[in-house]
Order: structure tokens, then sequence, then C-alpha cells
């Protein structure tokens, strides 16, 4: 990679890689509807969406992807900084779901059922839960202002780490 290094942190390269792939997207998405023939003799038509040829916009898909993977590669560097705190989100975005779906059971289950009695008729037969509403609930609330904090960590992390990429590179190709 030459040239001059643009400040660039985590924050805008993703912004940055996400174009990429969008780009990616689009042009892939002329070459599969693009007519890969052509009359014998006569000159290759241009796209009427990016006014290149075939052969070009294929060219332009293979180095977005490989400059998209390089590019890959040093936010993922860049961002071992984050790597605990990802796992720690990964992690607590797990348990959020497991207490999300523990709270919706307790929230329909019944505290009573009944049952035949000898007599031919029923009995209301109360039902007591195993676990503590109320301190599954605060678990949740819990996990969800730790992810809140993990979350407001990394954003502030993104916008100080700086990533090892010239990003005139990437704009070149955008």
């Amino acid at each position: 990679m030459k040239g001059e290094f643009m400040s660039l942190n985590i924050a805008l390269a993703f912004r940055l890689r996400n174009k990429m792939k969008e780009r990616i997207r689009k042009l892939s998405s002329i070459v599969e509807r693009a007519d890969i023939t052509k009359q014998v003799g006569t000159p290759e038509n241009t796209s009427p969406f990016d006014g290149k040829t075939f052969n070009e916009t294929v060219t332009d898909v293979s180095l977005l992807m490989a400059t998209l993977r390089d590019f890959n590669v040093a936010i993922d560097k860049a961002n071992a900084v984050n790597r605990e705190d990802l796992i720690n989100l990964e992690t607590v975005k797990a348990e959020m779901a497991f207490y999300d779906s523990l709270t919706q059971t307790i929230r329909q289950a019944s505290l009573f059922t009944y049952e035949y009695n000898k007599e031919g008729g029923r009995d209301k037969i109360e039902r007591e839960f195993l676990l503590d509403q109320k301190a599954v609930v605060s678990r949740l609330e819990s996990l969800r202002k730790k992810k809140d904090d993990i979350e407001e960590k990394l954003a502030e992390s993104n916008f100080k780490t700086e990533v090892n990429f010239d990003r005139t590179v990437i704009e070149k190709l955008l």
C-alpha cells in the first residue's frame, strides 16, 4: 500500500468497508445481468450502468475484492485492542437472549392447572415458579446495562483507534 496515509479510524473504516461491499454488490449484479457474448468482430459494449466494458467491470470487482480482503486484515489488526470487549459483547448478547426467552416463558406460564377429582369434577391446582421472576427480570436489565456500557466503550475506541491502511486506495475504487 503506497501513498500518503490519511487518518482512518475504525468507525470510518467500517463505513468505507460497507461502501466497498455495496459497490461490489452493484458491480456483481451488473456482471450477472450482462450479456457475456458479442458479435464476432464488433467492439465490446459498455454497460449502461457504469460506462465500462464487461471485462473492465469484472476486473474492477476482482480489484475491489482483493482490496477489501487487505482492508479487512488491517481493520482486524486495529480491532485487536477491542477483541476482549467484542467477545464480552457477544457473550452478553447471548445471555440476554437466554434471559429474554426465560422472561417470555415466565410471562406465558399459568399459575394454576386443573385436575380431575374422584367425584368427576375438577380441582384447581396452584403452581409456583421455580425461579424468582423479579430476579430474572433484574438480571436481564443488568445485562442490558452491561451491553450498553460495552457498546459505548467500543464506539469510543472505534473513533480513537487508527487503521493502518491508505484510505485513498479505497476512495479511488469507489
